[in-house]
């Protein structure tokens, strides 16, 4: 299941179109994509570090706002091109 997580990751950050999105809206939006299956915080949250991981989304906190943000590294537009 974590294979599917990451892509639906790279879809969801892609539909951005390089824009930063916030790690709650991401979080909410591929258990949106997710279903019917129902993956956790967590499964998504390990889902993320391993697209981290890849190279394929960067991460940016934000003290500021008090929030993480994620875009697509240039391998990580790459991916999402291709399962889309």
């Amino acid at each position: 299941m974590r294979k599917k997580l990451v892509r639906l990751l790279l879809l969801a950050i892609h539909a951005c179109d390089g824009m930063p999105m916030p790690e709650a809206a991401l979080i909410s939006a591929v258990q949106n994509l997710a279903r019917p299956e129902q993956p956790t915080q967590s499964d998504i949250l390990e889902a993320l570090k391993e697209a981290e991981e890849q190279q394929y989304a960067s991460g940016v906190s934000d003290s500021f706002l008090q929030e993480r943000t994620w875009t697509l590294t240039a391998l990580g537009i790459h991916q999402a091109r291709k399962v889309k």
